[in-house]
């Protein structure tokens, strides 16, 4: 075996491995719909119905995008694992949400402290800074480009710290613009991207059928 065949046998050990270890079936199409999502809930707030207080509509509205958001993630993992022939509640898939469990959690009791003492306010840069953890933690079994969104979504999230922030008004000041610009415009770009390397994989897959046919 020549140093060449080598490389390409160690290569390819490599990308089985890594395959065995990542999970796969996170589809750029449900980062896309939770930024849209995450943008609709933002102009909801932003620029509220007749009769819509803002401020009592932050937490529901957000808890909505949430749910949206999470539903439509998954609608594409079940459909991206049928079209894999791969199982969706696999042990990779377990591994991702046992890692996101934990800064969720925290997220939530953040949300209630901060809403039971007054301060509001605070609640958009606490989901920032706890998303962004959460996407780092899973960053070691997911596909690639989710540690670059959690960086973005730390950073985001400490630097609205040193914002100055409308006192017991989440909706106000920098709140509704933060949320959009991460929740909303990150989750876009990376969706975009996302979808644009799922293309890129299954362009090869499709020539070589395609091929195939023609043989036929």
């Amino acid at each position: 075996m020549t140093e060449l065949e080598a490389a390409r046998s160690l290569e390819t050990i490599r990308t089985l491995m890594e395959r065995g270890t990542r999970y796969r079936l996170l589809s750029g199409r449900a980062g896309i719909a939770a930024g849209l999502f995450a943008l609709a809930g933002s102009a909801v707030l932003a620029f509220p119905p007749a009769g819509l207080d803002p401020a009592r509509a932050f937490l529901p509205v957000w808890a909505g995008v949430f749910l949206l958001a999470l539903g439509a993630d998954a609608l594409f993992t079940i459909r991206m694992a049928r079209e894999k022939g791969e199982p969706v509640w696999s042990r990779q898939a377990r591994t991702v949400v046992l890692a996101l469990l934990p800064n969720f959690a925290a997220a939530v009791a953040v949300t209630a402290w901060l809403a039971r003492e007054g301060k509001p306010e605070w609640i958009p840069a606490a989901w920032m800074i706890h998303y962004g953890c959460g996407a780092l933690a899973t960053s070691f079994f997911a596909p690639p480009g989710i540690g670059a969104l959690g960086v973005a979504f730390l950073t985001a999230g400490a630097g609205s710290l040193f914002l100055p922030a409308w006192q017991g008004q989440p909706a106000g000041g920098w709140g509704i613009a933060e949320l959009a610009a991460t929740f909303g415009g990150f989750h876009l770009v990376y969706g975009t991207l996302s979808l644009s390397r799922e293309r890129r994989a299954e362009a090869p897959a499709l020539a070589r059928a395609t091929a195939g046919m023609m043989e036929e």
